[in-house]
């Protein structure tokens, strides 16, 4: 790679946590050394390279990988909020997004579910998710079927506009009478070892309900195929660097000594294992504690999320 030339990484593995671990490994070793807007004088620059990983079976076990940010109560709620909109009534309002970072109101700019689910343009608000089904369901093999997040007017004078970008899909005859769903999504921007998993197992969440709208509508069976996701920044911050690297001095393990260290058992969960916690994790959050918790949330959104909790409760179902 000549210097100055971005790195362009592909990583292509079965389940969700192996992605995951060779995504980190491959960034790590084959990233391009990069500033970040993000970055305080004292951290080095971030290992940075534009990526495309593929996920043979999105829900394929175990599903969940343990080195992640969040708690797994933390990360239902995330979920909810991806594919519900759990938390679209943080969003700061119309006028004050326009003010830019002349806006005091500290309050969210966005969040995906908005933009996928109630795009604003001018006057009209636009469910492209709904669209995609509709679409998907009529033509399968359309290559029309996407959603996008970014809005020329409101994002650029923004501290923090959306990672996520885009969200395609297509089916596929799957031989037997019915459909195999793919789904792609493409971000600009990615933070690989504290949101990546977390953003996976949300998308992959909404992947499956968009299958399964579209199996409703057409009478066939539609279940979810390969998930691939393009970052075109996929980067390991400086300011982790200390996770990655251990301590050799205080006996602490870098991120592929411990890796080498344990089983890859004792490395993921199964959503089996998972499923209790995302209902309750026991330290104030989940689902069952966030209805509890947010009375403010819109009677709309509190039953999408009730109706979800319902079904978590059943025995086959898989988070």
């Amino acid at each position: 790679m000549k210097p100055g030339n971005i790195p362009v990484l592909v990583v292509e593995e079965d389940t969700i946590p192996l992605a995951y671990e060779k995504a980190i490994a491959e960034v790590w070793h084959k990233g391009i050394s990069i500033k970040t807007e993000y970055d305080h004088p004292e951290d080095p620059p971030s290992k940075d390279a534009t990526v495309m990983i593929a996920i043979r079976e999105p829900f394929g076990q175990p599903r969940f990988h343990r080195s992640f940010a969040d708690g797994l109560g933390g990360l239902a709620e995330y979920v909810m909020e991806v594919v519900h909109g759990a938390h679209d009534y943080w969003v700061k309002p119309l006028e004050e997004i326009l003010k830019g970072t002349e806006s005091k109101d500290t309050r969210w700019t966005y969040t995906y579910h908005g933009r996928l689910f109630e795009y604003v343009m001018e006057d009209t608000v636009v469910n492209q998710v709904n669209y995609m089904i509709e679409k998907l369901s009529q033509t399968g093999h359309t290559r029309r079927a996407q959603a996008i997040t970014w809005n020329p007017k409101l994002d650029p004078p923004t501290e923090d506009p959306p990672c996520l970008q885009r969200v395609w899909g297509r089916l596929c005859e799957d031989g037997e009478g019915g459909f195999i769903f793919n789904m792609n999504t493409h971000w600009r921007s990615r933070d690989l070892f504290k949101a990546w998993f977390e953003n996976v197992i949300a998308i992959t969440t909404l992947m499956r309900k968009i299958a399964e709208a579209v199996a409703e509508k057409m009478g066939k069976p539609v279940r979810p195929g390969r998930y691939v996701d393009i970052s075109d920044s996929l980067h390991i911050y400086g300011s982790y660097f200390r996770e990655i690297e251990g301590d050799p001095e205080k006996g602490i393990k870098s991120f592929f000594e411990k890796l080498e260290s344990r089983s890859y058992e004792e490395r993921t969960w199964n959503s089996d294992f998972v499923k209790p916690f995302f209902i309750d994790d026991g330290v104030g959050k989940g689902l069952r504690p966030m209805l509890e918790r947010e009375k403010d949330m819109p009677e709309t959104v509190r039953k999408s999320i009730e109706e979800e909790l319902r079904k978590m409760e059943e025995d086959d179902y898989v988070v």
